[in-house]
């Protein structure tokens, strides 16, 4: 079995360390690293999802059975990855696990965050707990960090939901119980997006699930490798 994580905006392959750690050995997990971050720091981060997905389908391979695990933006990413394999018909992915996100056909659209001056987009970014507030005292942190996070937020910013058939992939949809940003609602509508089983699953913890809330969605997410490999949880 191979699960491969797609982070949130501003993410890296370290992302999902919590999530990751402690899952049972016959899960390969396979982190996705963007351009932009890390060792792919000397690389220009992707602002657009077309330019994204091609590139992101052909390193999938024939294999073991595919689970996708997306965050938030990640989520959206993963989504729409899984209609792009399903179209080649060549990857055809098992299930597709979502978490702390507002499904894209009824999302709605985003601020015209890639319009804000850097004070204002910090400060979007520490009110939707995707940077701590003591990083707004760190201006080299903020330097490493913004490009990233700008560029993924223009990414999301710019995205436009195609209506199309259901994918055939399983979906499971997990959400943080305090989660201001992402209504149940509006994550329990991933299910009219699979003609396949669809699961919504509430767990503690707000939307920064992948640091608070990570024993539910490590749980959800051993559940759903597990129905994809056809094994007992």
């Amino acid at each position: 079995m191979r699960l491969v994580c797609l982070p949130p905006a501003g993410g890296n392959a370290g992302t999902f360390a919590e999530v990751v750690s402690g899952l049972p050995a016959w899960i390969d997990v396979r982190a996705v690293q963007l351009p932009g971050r890390q060792e792919r720091s000397g690389e220009p981060p992707v602002r657009r999802l077309g330019q994204l997905l091609p590139a992101l389908a052909a390193e999938l391979d024939v294999g073991p059975p595919l689970v996708l695990l997306g965050n938030s933006l990640g989520a959206t990413v993963a989504f729409e990855l899984v209609r792009r394999l399903e179209r080649q018909a060549r990857v055809r992915p098992a299930r597709l696990i979502v978490s702390s996100a507002r499904a894209p056909h009824v999302a709605g659209r985003l601020p015209a965050y890639s319009a804000m001056s850097d004070a204002r987009f910090v400060a979007e970014l520490i009110g939707l707990g995707a940077l701590p507030a003591e990083a707004a005292d760190h201006p080299e942190l903020l330097t490493a960090l913004l490009p990233a996070f700008r560029a993924d937020f223009e990414l999301g910013e710019t995205y436009r939901y195609r209506p199309g058939p259901p994918v055939r992939c399983p979906i499971d949809a997990v959400t943080g119980a305090d989660d201001a940003h992402v209504p149940f609602h509006l994550a329990s509508a991933w299910g009219e997006l699979t003609c396949g089983e669809f699961t919504d699953t509430v767990v503690p913890g707000g939307h920064d699930m992948l640091r608070g809330g990570v024993d539910g969605l490590r749980a959800a997410v051993v559940r759903g490798c597990a129905k994809a490999a056809g094994v007992p949880a």
